[in-house]
C-alpha cells in the first residue's frame, strides 16, 4: 500500500495545473524543447505536443585559423537550409543555420519541428514556463 504525504498532494495539483500549457525544457546535452505539456509518467518521461526542439552545436576548424587570410566564399559566412524529413511520420521540419568566424570557430544552430515528444525523465535538467502563463494558469483554479 502506498501513502501520499501533504507534499505530494501540492506537486500533483502543480503538475495538473501545467497541462495543457507551453513549457520549455532543457536537457543534459542542452537541447530545449518548447511544447504544449501533455503528460508525466511515473519515471519523469515528459510528452510535448507540437514541439519545437533547438540544439546548438559548435567546433574549432584549424584548417581555417590556419588560413585567415583566404577570402570567404560567402560574404556574410551563414549559410540557412531547411530540411524535411518526410520519412517521419511526424513529418519533422528542420532549419539549420550555420556561421563561421575568422579564428575557425564553427557554430550550428538548427530547430526542427515535431507534432509530438517524449522527453526521457533521466534527460531532463529544467522545466521552465513563461510567468505570466503560469500566472493565468493559478488565476483560472483559483476562481
Amino acid at each position: 500500500m502506498m501513502t501520499t504525504s501533504p507534499a505530494d498532494g501540492e506537486v500533483l495539483d502543480t503538475i495538473h495545473r501545467l497541462l495543457g500549457s507551453r513549457i520549455c525544457v532543457t536537457m543534459t546535452d542542452e537541447r530545449i524543447a518548447s511544447g504544449k505539456f501533455m503528460s508525466l509518467d511515473r519515471l519523469g518521461n515528459i510528452m510535448l505536443e507540437d514541439v519545437v526542439e533547438q540544439r546548438w552545436l559548435a567546433y574549432h576548424d584549424v584548417s581555417t585559423a590556419d588560413k585567415k587570410d583566404a577570402k570567404s566564399t560567402d560574404d556574410d559566412n551563414t549559410a540557412d537550409a531547411s530540411v524535411t524529413n518526410s520519412a517521419d511520420n511526424n513529418n519533422a521540419q528542420q532549419h539549420v543555420q550555420h556561421t563561421k568566424d575568422e579564428s575557425g570557430l564553427c557554430q550550428w544552430t538548427t530547430e526542427r519541428s515535431l507534432t509530438q515528444a517524449v522527453i526521457i525523465g533521466i534527460k531532463v535538467a529544467k522545466v521552465e514556463i513563461m510567468m505570466r502563463e503560469w500566472e493565468a494558469r493559478l488565476e483560472k483554479t483559483t476562481e
